[in-house]
């Protein structure tokens, strides 16, 4: 007998190689697609939640803060007539109400980003 039928010889009488090469046997995996989960938020996802809650709360509480805070310095600034303070404050109301309108509009631009990229 020559080397190539001991081989096929050999091999084709082994279950294991049945199994595998023609699907036979009880090993036998049925073909079917990949499971498809709905998203399951992860443990200590609440959590979470709340430390960005607890952030955004902070950076609303600082957008007011700059806000009142650059009305005190311009008014003090034109009151004693230091320009300098006067300025600053001017630029503390300007920033602050483009903070105002970047923390409204971020929460919607994220989204609108997230659920591009989905």
């Amino acid at each position: 007998m020559s080397l190539p039928h001991l081989l096929t010889d050999t091999l084709l009488t082994d279950t294991l190689f049945r199994e595998a090469v023609f699907g036979q046997g009880p090993g036998h995996v049925p073909t079917q697609g990949i499971p498809n989960p709905p998203p399951q938020a992860p443990p200590g996802a609440a959590a979470i939640e709340n430390v960005v809650s607890y952030v955004r709360w902070v950076a609303g509480i600082a957008v007011l803060g700059l806000f009142f805070g650059g009305i005190v310095a311009a008014t003090a600034g034109r009151m004693w007539d230091h320009h300098g303070s006067g300025r600053l404050g001017a630029r503390m109301i300007v920033g602050s109400l483009a903070l105002a309108v970047l923390f409204g509009l971020g929460y919607t631009l994220i989204s609108q980003f997230a659920g591009a990229t989905a």
